[in-house]
């Protein structure tokens, strides 16, 4: 299977500057002129870099004019700077994230904007870039018959598993992933219990989300770890499309996990954030123990009255 099709933007015109299409589109969809500035600025650089891709089908006015106004509404504009609000937006475009389907939101850290990627937004991305078919994650839970095998390669799989409907109520003991590739073959990631609650562990805020919801945050954990390894270990031989994803992907991952400063809840500071309870990544550092609020297991501080996730 071929990468899925994607669409250039204008090409880029002399000194840089991005053709004047798409400069009426960011300008149309952002009334902020700062902001629409940082946004081609953003746009500029990663054209410079041979970056500058769209997923076919994208509709790029339109989903800056959705995020823009998510953080209009929740307030989060006037608490970040204009560089960091358009950095934030040209990234979610870059990777084709949409607003409207909970793939992609913001946290404020400190005036910073940073752009998040949704359980939902890593599988898209994922299927986007043309490495993944689909991608699958199942829990193991006390009582479960199962078997994983390794093969030559020293890769472990399942083989079979079989999950009687009582056993939900027992605890788990782990959980696993699996994405098929273009060519039909699978990749695994295969978690015990004991390593997920340690990921869990180490990320910024608390697990409000991952002891209500331990199950489904079980399941987003593998496939994070399953994602992110298929893209570290793709082929130099991919096309320019799926590098620039790739690139991305990896680009606001390392801003959200490796250069976001960790909140002191204890003096009362808190992200300003366009979601309140989206999934995302565990951060995968050590981080001092300090009090928190109810939050989700990234900082995002969840309402006092709201069963919806979207996991």
């Amino acid at each position: 299977m071929e990468p899925i099709q994607q669409q250039r933007p204008p090409v880029p015109q002399s000194e840089g500057q991005l053709a004047a299409r798409t400069k009426n589109e960011v300008a149309a969809a952002i009334g902020n002129s700062g902001i629409a500035d940082s946004i081609l600025n953003s746009f500029n650089k990663l054209a410079s870099q041979g970056q500058l891709i769209f997923p076919k089908g994208y509709a790029l006015g339109n989903q800056l004019k959705l995020m823009y106004t998510a953080i209009s509404q929740n307030g989060s504009l006037q608490k970040a700077t204009p560089i960091s609000v358009g950095e934030s937006l040209a990234y979610a475009a870059i990777q084709g994230l949409e607003v409207d389907k909970n793939q992609v939101y913001f946290i404020v850290y400190d005036k910073k904007m940073q752009m998040f990627r949704s359980y939902f937004g890593d599988i898209a991305v994922a299927k986007r870039s043309g490495l993944v078919k689909e991608v699958q994650a199942r829990v193991i839970y006390k009582g479960d018959t199962y078997e994983i095998e390794t093969n030559d390669e020293g890769k472990e799989y399942v083989t079979g598993h079989n999950s009687p409907l009582k056993n939900r109520d027992n605890d788990i003991e782990g959980a696993y992933a699996w994405a098929v590739l273009p060519d039909g073959r699978r990749e695994y990631v295969i978690m015990t219990w004991k390593e997920i609650q340690k990921n869990w562990s180490k990320s910024k805020a608390g697990g409000g989300t991952q002891k209500d919801f331990p199950q489904e945050m079980s399941k987003r954990t593998v496939i994070r770890r399953l994602i992110k390894m298929i893209f570290n270990t793709c082929p130099t031989t991919v096309s320019d499309e799926t590098k620039a994803i790739v690139g991305a992907y990896n680009r606001t991952t390392k801003d959200e996990y490796e250069d976001a400063p960790t909140l002191d809840y204890s003096k009362g500071g808190k992200p300003q954030t366009t979601v309140g309870n989206s999934i995302i990544e565990e951060d995968e550092e050590d981080v001092p123990e300090q009090p928190i609020p109810e939050a989700d297991e990234d900082g995002v501080i969840l309402p006092e009255e709201d069963d919806e996730r979207p996991f």
